[in-house]
């Protein structure tokens, strides 16, 4: 896909101005950047911070109701070709206000969409809490996650041979997002559709002479998102 554009979309909650989170996903899209031009791929980048959507989020937890600003934000998501999700790390988890996020967003919104994730904390002891935590929320999600994920932790920061540390996983990360997302977005739009079409078509299993034998189910129906009732619906009661 020499020549074209892939739009990547980060999803952080930074809950300062000026946080490590925010300088991780700084250096995350950077490294994405960088390693498209390597390949002629421009990567266009955009930042959201879940910091300034956290009255928008309570007011939908509480009333199933979704703001205008919501409703842009999600959007931007499900029109990215890639995502990075970046939070802290808070007693062995992500910030809550970062997973309710994930959680209000649409069912489909990261479906056949590749995603990055990191986190930042204190200690390497907490290196695998987004892993354990986020990675079977996104992939619920439909969302494709790349192997490696970046975890950044104090020493990261104020070391040399942790900042070649977290430099060289930052590289890894960024070619494994931008090859995976080249990959998929360079497929024909209509034979993606048409496989989906296919894959959802119900199975009929037919005996010599051409009797019907009956419908099958599908493997995957009780997967199917429009087979679920989205989580924002279960709040309205």
């Amino acid at each position: 896909m020499t020549g074209q554009t892939m739009k990547v979309v980060a999803v952080t909650t930074s809950l300062s101005e000026d946080s490590t989170t925010l300088k991780l996903t700084d250096r995350i899209l950077a490294g994405l950047t960088s390693v498209g031009e390597s390949v002629g791929i421009e990567v266009a980048t955009e930042n959201i911070n879940i910091r300034n959507l956290a009255s928008a989020l309570t007011d939908m937890t509480l009333t199933g109701f979704r703001s205008e600003q919501l409703e842009t934000v999600f959007a931007t998501v499900a029109e990215a070709d890639a995502v990075v999700t970046v939070s802290p790390v808070y007693k062995v988890a992500p910030v809550g206000l970062h997973t309710l996020f994930w959680q209000l967003i649409d069912e489909k919104a990261l479906a056949n969409k590749p995603v990055l994730i990191a986190s930042t904390g204190g200690t390497p002891r907490h290196s695998l809490a987004g892993e354990a935590a986020l990675r079977p929320m996104l992939s619920y999600l439909k969302g494709i996650v790349v192997p490696t994920t970046v975890f950044a932790a104090t020493d990261d920061w104020g070391s040399m041979e942790g900042g070649r540390a977290l430099s060289a996983r930052v590289r890894q990360a960024a070619e494994e997002l931008v090859s995976l997302t080249s990959t998929i977005i360079g497929a024909s739009r209509d034979d993606l559709a048409e496989v989906a079409e296919g894959s959802h078509s119900e199975p009929v299993s037919r005996r010599a002479g051409g009797a019907t034998s009956g419908a099958v189910r599908g493997v995957d129906d009780e997967f199917d998102p429009d087979r679920i009732t989205p989580f924002a619906q279960l709040l309205e009661g």
